[in-house]
């Protein structure tokens, strides 16, 4: 190499060294001068992760579960997804080649719903000629269908009850015309109650409820007056969730541990009354066989192994 090259590498190196110094005296020490007059960095905001003990990370290792082999046919690899479904039955996605789990029947219906009523009924009454004080009251138990009769501020031992008023009255019904009822006032010794009867209707009182459920056996029977009543039949819990008295109605939940590595799951119901349907004449049998309905599958529309959002959940 030339000596002509040779000054003129140590020239550039020597500009490069003076620029150097001349950035860390115009730029490098003003920027960490005034850091250092910042202070030290704070500590983050937001309250700190909790340590765990030895003993908690034992306890909360053991109620991890871990996914068997093939279970419930969640097989998969990186390159290999699981084609789900949704079963409606247990509102969730499941493999497509999975096993439906039998769901036993939910095993109670409804029987009864309605304001409780009072059982005694006015049927008509008699006049006697010796005054008000012995005309006769004709009443009926209608539950029981026992008749007895009554008069005024007479205890009637066997039904707990003492007449103690009797009035005609006339007032409108829905549509505006005129009714006339016999009202009776009794005391009930055994509800502790003054109450006024009619030869019109049972008394009803609008102020409670009667929710009667029924095992589908036949037994036992359940009364209950308001949402939220719990009990318990055939390893299942249930738990009234609302009424409605209009339409007839009961939604009741249960649960119960379908799979014990899930858990329990609960399921909901609404119970009707449903009434007797009529009988129907018998039919001649027909010479063609009606085709048996084919049973409900679960969807077999294929989804990635994350279900999508949009679906119903």
């Amino acid at each position: 190499m030339s000596q002509r090259n040779d000054t003129l590498m140590l020239a550039g190196a020597g500009v490069l060294f003076v620029g150097s110094l001349a950035l860390g005296l115009f730029w490098i020490r003003p920027m960490a001068a005034e850091a250092a007059q910042r202070g030290p960095v704070g500590a983050p905001a937001g309250a700190s992760y909790p340590a765990l003990t030895k003993d908690d990370e034992l306890a909360l290792r053991a109620s991890w579960t871990r996914p068997e082999d093939g279970e419930d046919g969640w097989s998969y690899d990186l390159f290999d997804v699981v084609p789900t479904v949704w079963d409606e039955q247990l509102k969730e996605y499941l493999p497509r080649d999975y096993t439906p789990p039998v769901v036993p029947d939910f095993g109670i219906k409804l029987v009864k719903l309605g304001h409780p009523r009072y059982p005694i009924v006015l049927r008509t009454t008699l006049a006697s000629p010796k005054g008000e004080a012995e005309r006769i009251f004709f009443l009926e138990n209608v539950d029981t269908k026992a008749s007895f009769e009554a008069r005024l501020n007479r205890p009637v031992a066997d039904a707990g009850i003492t007449v103690t008023g009797f009035k005609e009255v006339t007032t409108p019904d829905a549509q505006g015309v005129p009714v006339r009822r016999k009202v009776l006032t009794i005391k009930d010794s055994k509800l502790g109650k003054t109450l006024e009867i009619d030869d019109i209707a049972p008394l009803e009182f609008k102020d409670r409820i009667d929710i009667v459920l029924k095992a589908d056996a036949g037994e036992p029977t359940w009364t209950f007056s308001a949402v939220g009543a719990t009990f318990e039949h055939n390893n299942a819990s249930f738990t009234v969730k609302g009424v409605d008295l209009a339409a007839g109605t009961v939604t009741v939940d249960k649960t119960f541990t379908l799979n014990p590595r899930k858990g329990p799951r609960t399921f909901t119901e609404t119970l009707s009354l449903v009434s007797a349907a009529p009988a129907t004449p018998a039919q001649a049998p027909s010479s063609t066989k009606p085709a048996a309905p084919a049973p409900t599958a679960p969807s077999t529309d294929a989804f990635p192994l994350f279900p999508n959002p949009s679906r119903p959940q």
